[in-house]
């Protein structure tokens, strides 16, 4: 029985992918060009293909990365890699794609000429950030 599942991202750009990555301290590993690389599931013989990266976990079972249009979707062995390394799907992924959100905004606000004056974070983890731009 397969537990390879795929889930849909509204994640556009690489280029903050690998920073929220780097941010979190996840390795990545990016297949060559024109290449694609091939993860392990957990079943005998069972393969993700078809992955631009994969994503570390700190097991054998990796997260794939895969393009879908516009976007890209996460593809993984999610009971392996919840069994290997005790970390949840949604949490993982909730982490990826926040600090991905957070990545992408720091990187637009300071291309409009803003800085970072505050940054705040409630107890729900809410985030807040005070801009300021001078003329």
């Amino acid at each position: 029985m397969s537990h390879i599942s795929k889930i849909e991202t509204k994640i556009k750009d690489l280029k903050y992918l690998k920073k929220a990555l780097e941010s979190l301290g996840m390795g990545f590993v990016e297949a060559d060009e024109n290449q694609l690389l091939t993860l392990c599931g957990y079943g005998k013989g069972e393969e993700i293909q078809g992955c631009i990266m994969e994503i570390k976990t700190g097991s054998k079972y990796g997260i794939g990365l895969r393009k879908v249009g516009e976007n890209y979707e996460f593809v993984a062995d999610w009971w392996a890699i919840e069994m290997f390394t005790e970390q949840k799907q949604e949490d993982l992924l909730n982490r990826i794609t926040r600090q991905y959100a957070y990545e992408t905004v720091l990187d637009k606000v300071k291309d409009m000429g803003y800085s970072i004056v505050e940054e705040t974070q409630d107890l729900q983890q809410n985030l807040k950030l005070t801009v300021r731009r001078w003329k």
